[in-house]
């Protein structure tokens, strides 16, 4: 599990990274509530998101999601270190 990136679409603000799941320049983006599959069949989709730095993302709040929904997600661990 590793951190790729991070993205902002209008007010939305998400965290991409990968997982033993993902293959070929696929990633995941999530924004503590679901993660969403990135590849080249739907990245067209997905074109209006801007990627930005760690800065203007707010990684605490999408913690704090993703601890009170899916508390069992293994992107916590790495998310923890970020936050701090």
């Amino acid at each position: 599990m590793k951190i790729t990136g991070y993205f902002i679409n209008g007010s939305k603000q998400y965290i991409a990274f990968t997982d033993g799941t993902t293959e070929n320049g696929e990633y995941k983006i999530t924004d503590g509530f679901h993660d969403k599959v990135v590849n080249d069949r739907n990245r067209e989709k997905y074109a209006g998101y801007v990627a930005v730095g760690k800065a203007d993302i707010d990684v605490e709040k999408i913690t704090r999601r993703m601890k009170g929904t899916r508390p069992w997600h293994p992107l916590l661990r790495i998310l923890g270190k970020e936050a701090a």
